[in-house]
């Protein structure tokens, strides 16, 4: 796969002011301003809501940064504490990244940066309330190139149940809509949950614009991480579920959204196990690949909890009491959801 990058300021769409305290540490800041207009496609009770995948792009900009020789090839251990909302005092008091290189290997060609996102709680009168509340952290993972990709082996022929997406249907907690809707043909399969990247950037983006400026690709990330709830659970109900963190995220190449948009070849998402957030120790993979088998990049070991559920017999949203007090379940008229 050839990736054919424009003359663009990539990696900088969450850079708007950076100091350099010591040669070690760069601090930048954005305020959240009128240019995350997109957060109105990504709704959680309402409110225009960043992404947690989003934090794998705001640490990967701020790692590059102060290591500009080498390409951001992974991150590790990511962990969503506070979600970034939109409004009330969110815009008065601008985001702050700060990147720490933890270590270099000059030899070997790598690097090893702790960032952390970081924000005060202000009120919408102008008020500090919390300073330096910390939305997200992860360490990202530099080298001279990315490695090489490795294949995935194709499941064996089974099965599959097709689903809708619960994140795309009106009524819950969270829902998605433009370019947040990354997945489409999403089903059930007895290894995991298959489903095809979208491809939700249009090929003609206005360069320069959101996702054309992002290093990761942020919205197959979503999309994949998504995946990793996706069940049946009770042959009924499917999960809508809220990251915690991520362990692992590699990146087999250079390419954002508006890149992988424009391939002109299919992107398949896998995850494996199904229902991974029932578990205490959860042992996941998400990859994303092409039709060769080529893996474009891979997420390992999920955590989260489930916000609440959709329920396929009704195509309504429920309490997560509803699922997992162990109600008994009635039998109403399955509107269609499952299957499809």
């Amino acid at each position: 796969m050839t990736i054919l990058r424009p003359a663009l300021p990539l990696g900088r769409f969450y850079l708007d002011r950076v100091t350099r305290p010591d040669t070690r540490t760069l601090i930048a800041e954005r305020m959240l301003d009128a240019r995350e207009d997109y957060l109105r496609h990504h709704l959680v009770r309402g409110v225009p809501t960043m992404p947690g995948c989003f934090a794998a792009e705001l640490a990967a900009e701020a790692a590059q940064e102060l290591v500009p020789d080498l390409v951001v090839t992974g991150l590790r251990d990511l962990s969503f504490e506070s979600f970034l909302k939109l409004g009330g005092g969110t815009g008065l008091s601008p985001l702050r990244l700060v990147a720490r290189l933890r270590g270099r290997d000059d030899d070997a060609e790598s690097a090893v940066v702790d960032v952390q996102v970081l924000g005060d709680v202000v009120s919408p009168s102008g008020t500090v309330l919390v300073r330096d509340r910390r939305h997200f952290a992860a360490t990202v993972v530099l080298a001279a190139e990315h490695p090489r990709a490795p294949r995935w082996a194709p499941w064996p022929a089974a099965e599959a149940v097709p689903v809708v997406d619960p994140y795309h249907v009106a009524g819950g907690a969270v829902r998605l809509s433009g370019p947040f809707v990354s997945t489409t043909g999403i089903r059930l399969h007895p290894l995991g949950v298959r489903a095809w990247y979208s491809k939700p950037v249009p090929p003609d983006t206005t360069p320069g614009s959101v996702f054309d400026r992002f290093l990761t690709p942020g919205l197959l990330l979503d999309g994949l991480l998504r995946l990793a709830a996706m069940d049946l659970v009770r042959d009924r109900y499917i999960p809508v579920a809220a990251p915690t963190a991520i362990r692992r995220i590699d990146l087999y190449g250079p390419a954002n959204d508006a890149e992988l948009s424009a391939l002109h070849v299919p992107v398949e998402l896998i995850s494996t196990p199904r229902g991974p957030f029932t578990g205490a120790e959860p042992v996941t993979r998400g990859v994303a690949m092409l039709p060769d088998g080529r893996v474009l990049l891979q997420i390992k070991d999920v955590t989260g909890f489930p916000t609440g559920y959709f329920d396929t017999f009704t195509g309504e949203h429920v309490d997560r009491s509803v699922v997992e007090d162990g109600r008994p379940l009635t039998p109403p008229t399955r509107v269609g959801a499952v299957p499809i």
